[in-house]
């Protein structure tokens, strides 16, 4: 059963006294995928492969430091609940398209779109979800809160498998066989070239299609069927994630020829991503709905290990899955010339803000009696008289490893401690220094990490490559 706007209502939301057809803020959130800071020129990149954000980020309001567990899984959960993974439980991957065993459950795991939904407005989501097996449930973006969908399913593909094949597929799951399920990930469904699709719960083989295009068209053709009432659009796009963990890039429209550096195909990458952010805005303005549109886009995570690029005069490498600043630093990006004064910056944010931020903007309150761990930037990024950014530190949690930091210093829960605005690749222990400055910041962040609550167990056993591994060595 779809979870009803009652239930919603009962959960979390406290709307405001106007209707949604009273309303004319729209929300578009665009997610790029395994896509480093380094990558992107307004954070120092000297790729120049990415104008269009860069204007957006020019014109709006850029996140200096934005903090996000360093994988989608976990990073998506964050995101969509404004709930840490201490208190979802998700402390690690689980790739339940990939897996099974479990999803995002809607009303234990409540997400602002359905907030949204239940508010009134038309919801849409088109590229990746991945936290729920949609094949098992069918039903569960709807339950979600969205009205409509193109996605891709992130399951093995029923045309490269027989028996034997699922049965060692089920076997290798259940025994936590790492090299057997890597070896078996090239058969996952494609998110790139001859796509597989869910379009409404309808699965669609693309053949001779590009992925990236066929979800922009199917948000193109959302904007213009409701452009006359409020909208939450939500892009998590493939690009620029590989095909699989075996195939870290694939080729683009731009050039067919997959016989070339990692990097070079990768740099394509990076750009056929920003050329659709782009066209998105430019589809935007043509329908006369840029000056009542919040934008926000950001990246989930680091880049691939394999991958590096220059950033403000140093070489750095991907972060995927680390603690490390290329790990979980991200982008995060707020425009809206008509409401957002641009030219500014946001000194720290966690994606666990986006939920109450875009709420705000959303006319939507939020009930007091659901934890959240994420702040609004609604009054900041208005330009509110008297608004500052509401956060002195920030945080991330991977499995048991927790890190937290400020404007300058970064503690980890084991104790390591680096001055990141000056050492962005952590290199020098702090932690024993007696400088007066560095042992009042340990104190200060120490301080933080200790009145945090502990984790809360997994709403099911997580299944992933790097819980897989985990367990295989005993450390879950």
């Amino acid at each position: 059963m779809r979870l009803s706007a009652v239930l919603v209502a009962s959960l979390l939301l406290v709307a405001s006294s106007s209707s949604a057809a009273d309303r004319t803020t729209n929300i578009v959130v665009v997610l790029l995928d395994n896509f480093g800071q380094e990558w992107l020129g307004c954070y120092g990149s000297e790729s120049g492969k990415t104008p269009n954000i860069d204007k957006l980020a020019a014109e709006g309001v850029r996140a200096e430091h934005c903090y996000t567990p360093p994988v989608c899984g976990p990073s998506r959960v964050v995101l969509l609940t404004g709930r840490r993974p201490y208190r979802t439980g998700y402390t690690l991957h689980h790739d339940a398209g990939l897996y099974g065993g479990g999803g995002l459950d809607p009303v234990r795991d409540l997400i602002f779109p359905n907030v949204l939904h239940a508010a009134g407005f038309a919801t849409g989501v088109f590229g990746k979800w991945q936290i729920n097996d949609l094949y098992a449930e069918p039903d569960a973006l709807k339950r979600h809160g969205f009205d409509t969908h193109v996605v891709w399913p992130d399951a093995l593909d029923v045309a490269k498998m027989d028996d034997e094949k699922w049965a060692r597929w089920k076997k290798a799951i259940a025994e936590h066989d790492v090299p057997t399920t890597q070896a078996m990930l090239p058969l996952s469904e494609s998110r790139y070239w001859d796509p597989v699709v869910l379009r409404d719960g309808k699965r669609e083989v693309l053949s001779g299609r590009y992925g990236p295009d066929v979800f922009q068209e199917a948000a193109f053709a959302f904007l213009q069927q409701h452009r006359e009432r409020p909208f939450l659009l939500y892009c998590p796009m493939v690009l620029t994630h590989g095909q699989s963990l075996n195939e870290p890039v694939v080729s683009t429209p731009t050039n067919r020829d997959a016989n070339r550096p990692l990097e070079t195909i990768y740099a394509e990458m990076v750009s056929y991503a920003d050329k659709q952010i782009g066209e998105l805005v430019a589809e935007l303005e043509r329908l006369d709905l840029r000056k009542n549109t919040i934008i926000v886009l950001a990246t989930d995570n680091g880049s691939e290990h394999r991958l590096t690029a220059r950033k403000n005069g140093r070489e750095v490498q991907g972060g995927l899955y680390t603690l490390k600043e290329a790990g979980i630093d991200v982008a995060l990006i707020f425009n809206c010339p008509a409401m957002i004064p641009g030219g500014r910056t946001v000194p720290l944010a966690e994606f666990a803000d986006i939920f109450p931020t875009v709420c705000e903007f959303a006319g939507v309150g939020l009930s007091p009696n659901r934890e959240f761990d994420g702040v609004s930037f609604a009054p900041y990024l208005r330009g509110d008289a008297g608004a500052k950014p509401p956060r002195d530190w920030i945080f991330c949690q991977y499995h048991k490893h927790r890190t937290v930091r400020d404007e300058r210093f970064k503690l980890y829960s084991t104790g390591e401690l680096y001055d990141v605005s000056r050492d962005p690749e952590e290199t020098a222990n702090l932690a024993a220094s007696d400088d007066s400055q560095i042992v009042a910041a340990r104190v200060r962040l120490q301080a933080v990490l200790d009145k945090l609550p502990p984790d809360s167990p997994p709403p099911f056993k997580l299944r992933s490559q790097s819980a897989f591994k985990l367990e295989t060595e005993g450390k879950l």
